[in-house]
């Protein structure tokens, strides 16, 4: 019995402690959701690097064992300058997603618009015009 607690044990240990990576990214963007527990990442042998937000997530890698993965923020997050996450001209990507998919398109904005405002975005090879939602610095969504 004592024999398979301890390869419970050891099993534990050899995969990444998501509490503690969420705490690490929190204090570098608390505006991010928590890893999905599912995940079962090796133990970075190192510190894992946590690299600062961009496209709407913080970029945490491993680059020792070579995996990568993208923690997205919060809808409701606003970035550290203050508001203005999409800028008029600005080429972002628009998201649709759902459960299990996501796509994305490039488009213009048309306009400035804050986290969760709307936006006018237009597809760089055609006329029509449709209104977005932003969610993130360069992200805007349906």
């Amino acid at each position: 019995m004592l024999h398979f607690l301890f390869l419970a044990a050891a099993a534990a240990a050899a995969f990444e402690d998501l509490d503690i990576l969420d705490q690490r990214i929190a204090t570098i963007a608390p505006g991010t959701n928590a890893i999905d527990r599912r995940l079962k990442l090796a133990r970075c042998p190192a510190d894992a690097i946590i690299e600062t937000i961009r496209d709407g997530a913080v970029v945490v890698r491993c680059p020792a064992l070579g995996w990568r993965m993208h923690v997205p923020l919060k809808a409701t997050a606003t970035p550290a300058n203050g508001g203005i996450v999409v800028r008029k001209g600005d080429l972002v990507d628009c998201v649709s997603d759902g459960s299990g998919f996501s796509v994305s398109v490039p488009m213009v904005a048309l306009e400035d618009a804050g986290v969760g405002e709307p936006v006018r975005v237009k597809s760089p090879s055609s006329p029509i015009v449709i209104t977005a939602y932003a969610k993130a610095r360069g992200v805007v969504s349906f």
